[in-house]
Parts: structure tokens; C-alpha cells; sequence
């Protein structure tokens, strides 16, 4: 019998993000009832041209409800972190008035000096 959990995971670059501060705040307060630290993070779905052209412009994911429940440094900088936690997004291309967003689980390098990073998110 294969027991072999199936999960999709997908990756997307991160933007722009919040500050080291707010990544600390956000997650220290995650599941905080009476304290909301919110926390966004501009995630592209794409982008219209390749990304050297000078104009090129990235097509933004809907992501929202961010939960950080695990921050580690990634290196000596002090600037560089692995970030675990939950979030709810529409990874598909839409007018915001027919957003569907899903739950997932995600995975992230970020580095908040260039503000820029990878996010894995996987579905639950």
C-alpha cells in the first residue's frame, strides 16, 4: 500500500515585503487574538516581459491573512531569514471582485535589507 502524501507546491518571487521589525512583530503576535500585526508581502504570479527588459512589470498574486509561525536566520547577515507559516491566496489571474482564495502552508527565504525573496506555497 502506498501511503505517499501528495502535495502541490508551488514557487513565486516576493517583491517587496515588510521590515525586519514587522516580520518579528508578526510573528510573535501570530495567533495573538486581541493583537493584529498585519503583514504583506507583494508576490508575483508573473511577469510581462522577461525580467531584464527595462519594462518589465510583474502580475501580481492575491495573498492575504499572512501568519508567520516560524522565523530563523538564514546566514551571519542578520538580514537573511527562513520564514514558515499560513496564508490564504488566488494564485490565478482575476479581476479582485472574483477573487477565490485558498489556504496554504508557505516556506520563504527572504531578505528584508533588498525587501526581495522566494516563497514556496503548498496546499493544504
Amino acid at each position: 500500500m502506498d501511503t505517499k502524501i501528495v502535495t502541490t507546491k508551488r514557487s513565486y518571487d516576493i517583491i517587496a515585503g515588510p521590515n525586519k521589525d514587522a516580520l518579528f512583530d508578526a510573528c510573535k503576535y501570530a495567533y495573538n487574538k486581541s493583537a493584529k500585526i498585519s503583514i504583506d508581502f507583494a508576490v508575483a504570479l508573473g511577469y510581462t516581459t522577461p525580467t531584464d527588459n527595462p519594462g518589465c512589470a510583474y502580475v501580481p498574486a492575491s495573498v492575504t491573512d499572512i501568519k508567520i509561525s516560524g522565523i530563523e536566520h538564514e546566514d551571519g547577515s542578520g538580514e537573511s531569514f527562513n520564514l514558515r507559516g499560513y496564508c490564504k491566496a488566488d494564485l490565478y489571474f482575476r479581476r479582485e471582485d472574483n477573487t477565490h482564495y485558498k489556504s496554504y502552508e508557505f516556506r520563504a527565504y527572504y531578505n528584508s535589507k533588498s525587501r526581495k525573496g522566494r516563497i514556496d506555497l503548498i496546499e493544504l
